[in-house]
């Protein structure tokens, strides 16, 4: 497999933007003409609106599996949400012939470190894998069946019976009713352990503009899958970083959902005052973004789970999570700094690394990583939120590279072994994906 980042400021002109992304493309990876399955050139120099095929194949699915093997290949588009999406999307995925999915993020990464008010796409091809990619209905109802829906429109026809992608990427709507926990839960169902790394849609306000975006449309409420089928061996790596831990750690003992009612024997507001913090707040979520409840389970080598506070109830005494909250998961409140976030991306991206160069080159060579970051760590960091971007800058191996985003929510394996993965939905962490 082979790849390339590159990154535009150009928020105003769609075509511009276009053409400037696609020159840098076809110039990093020699490709003259673009990867469509025919041989059509296009020029790229101006793509008007009306070249920008916005319709919505079957209403489910734009599939890579018409293109050549030997010339298969992916957009990964995150943009900031001035931006449009759909122009975008659609104008790189004609001139180049591949599907393009993404969505809008507070803040991106690219090889050059951290950016706001910036377009960044990856562009993947390859000759022994292929990208599949679908867009769920408006999850707004029967989200379930719908998940499920997508992600069988994303396994190719020819796939064997009890055959499963190698990777999924899926970029996720915000504000849904039900938690981000149920996209792993579900697609992992149905796609038998399949490694899952993405994460949900955000802008850099409100995230009223939140939206993702597949070859030339952009939804506010749907699910984009993409399926990778073929010789993709991904790595994975997320830490937790703190400077402080509660006293003692308690027991989940009455919770449904991401509705916390009784940890130990007290109720949840109890809880939280016992350590000496003030619940009588406007804003739970910007008043707790450093003191997330990180969850552990006492029987699973798993990678623990940060939750954000997004709301208490205090005639109920229960607390409202960012996330779900199992019963008999043990509980711990700690504290996070700035400091903890860049130790936490630089031991993240250093145990990748090792992942990486553990495998001969001869064997299987990784060509980008994929990174998803929490915009409560980008809250956290203040007034310097380039911080995490700087480390990833510093520490990206030659001959590799790498794009990302911060989300309203990151999705990422806690574990993976046997091609078989443990896909969780986390809060305030930094997930790494290397291909």
């Amino acid at each position: 497999m082979k790849s390339t980042t590159v990154t535009t400021y150009e928020l105003d002109d769609s075509n511009a933007a276009v053409a400037e992304l696609v020159q840098a493309v076809r110039v990093s990876l020699s490709l003259p003409s673009g990867i469509a399955s025919d041989d059509t050139s296009i020029d790229n120099t101006r793509i008007d609106d009306t070249n920008i095929d916005n319709t919505r194949i079957d209403d489910t699915t734009v599939r890579a599996a018409s293109l050549p093997l030997q010339k298969s290949g992916l957009g990964i588009l995150l943009t900031d949400a001035d931006a449009d999406g759909a122009a975008l999307s659609g104008g790189v995925s004609k001139a180049l012939g591949i599907p393009v999915a993404g969505f809008t993020s507070l803040a991106t990464f690219d090889p050059e470190g951290y950016h706001t008010g910036a377009i960044v796409l990856t562009v993947l091809i390859a000759d022994d894998v292929v990208f599949t990619a679908a867009v769920s209905e408006p999850l707004t109802t029967d989200h379930r069946q719908r998940m499920i829906d997508t992600y069988y429109a994303t396994v190719p026809d020819n796939a064997l019976p009890g055959e499963h992608p190698a990777l999924i990427l899926s970029f996720a709507p915000n504000g849904e009713s039900f938690s981000g926990d149920k996209y792993p839960e579900i697609i992992s169902e149905v796609a038998g352990g399949a490694p899952i790394i993405g994460g949900v849609c955000s802008d850099d306000d409100d995230y009223s503009r939140a939206r993702v975006f597949l070859s030339g449309k952009e939804y506010p409420d749907s699910l984009v899958l993409v399926s990778f089928w073929g010789n993709v061996r991904p790595v994975f790596s997320i830490r937790h970083v703190t400077s402080q831990f509660a006293e003692h750690i308690r027991r989940v003992t009455r919770s449904h959902d991401n509705i916390v009612e009784q940890v130990g024997d007290e109720d949840f507001i109890t809880y939280l005052e016992t350590f000496g913090l003030n619940t009588q707040i406007s804003d739970p979520l910007l008043a707790f973004i450093a003191y997330p409840l990180m969850l552990t389970r006492e029987d699973e080598d798993e990678v623990p789970l940060m939750r954000h506070i997004l709301d208490l109830d205090h005639a109920e005494g229960l607390g409202i999570m960012v996330g779900d909250v199992p019963e008999d998961t043990l509980a711990n409140i700690c504290l996070i700094k700035p400091d903890d976030l860049k130790v936490s991306a630089r031991e993240s991206m250093t145990d990748l690394i090792k992942c990486v160069t553990a495998v001969a080159p001869d064997d299987y060579r990784y060509s980008t990583m994929l990174c998803i970051s929490c915009c409560g760590r980008s809250v956290i960091l203040g007034n310097h939120p380039e911080a995490e971007g700087d480390v990833l800058a510093k520490m990206l191996p030659p001959g590799l590279t790498l794009s990302g985003a911060y989300c309203l929510g990151e999705i990422c394996p806690t574990r993976y072994a046997d091609n078989v993965a443990t896909n969780r939905f986390h809060n305030c962490s930094f997930a790494f994906c290397a291909i």
